[in-house]
């Protein structure tokens, strides 16, 4: 199973873990086996163990996120409802310092799947809550529903990916172009 991580934030990557193809929707997060290679291939965490409840509770973070994306670019105010299931997640995310000898790090806990959840709710946050908050961007193709935080000098990236949807929105361009001749 092959995930995508081309959205410039975690959040984002977490959000595009559902795709579409030309025979519809697909959700890669199928169950929790899968859930748990996330986490491993996004550098979260590994061999952490996920149950159906944490799968849910992944799905429902999921579609808040989804919503408040699109509330964002639509230059809209999230929903209370997001924003309170963002909040709650985020503030389960747990901070300790460790260390010796005048050596010391502030790291979180990442050692169960509610703590991973908890860490993508609090990236959201902190993406939604900076500036960055107007790079947020949904991918130009029709055929596309992936998101990506722009992170171009310019802040004209159009397309999730050049290799996926940008060659195949300029191949169609060049074929309708040619064919009008």
């Amino acid at each position: 199973m092959d995930f995508l991580f081309i959205g410039n934030n975690l959040a984002a990557d977490f959000v595009n873990t559902e795709v579409i193809s030309q025979s519809g929707m697909i959700d890669l997060l199928s169950g929790p086996e899968s859930l748990s290679k996330w986490f491993e291939q996004a550098d979260c965490a590994r061999g952490i163990k996920c149950s159906l409840q944490d799968l849910e509770s992944a799905k429902a973070l999921r579609c808040a996120i989804r919503r408040s994306f699109d509330r964002i670019i639509e230059r809209k105010s999230i929903g209370s409802n997001d924003l309170e299931l963002l909040n709650a997640r985020s503030n389960e995310l747990v901070r300790s310092l460790g260390g010796a000898n005048n050596v010391y790090e502030l790291k979180f806990r990442l050692d169960s799947c509610s703590d991973i959840l908890a860490l993508i709710a609090q990236t959201c946050c902190e993406l939604l809550a900076s500036k960055k908050i107007n790079s947020v961007r949904k991918c130009a193709s029709d055929k596309c529903i992936l998101y990506f935080v722009d992170t171009s000098k310019n802040q004209q990236r159009q397309w999730c990916s050049m290799e996926i949807c940008g060659n195949r929105e300029k191949v169609r361009k060049h074929y309708d172009k040619t064919k009008g001749r």
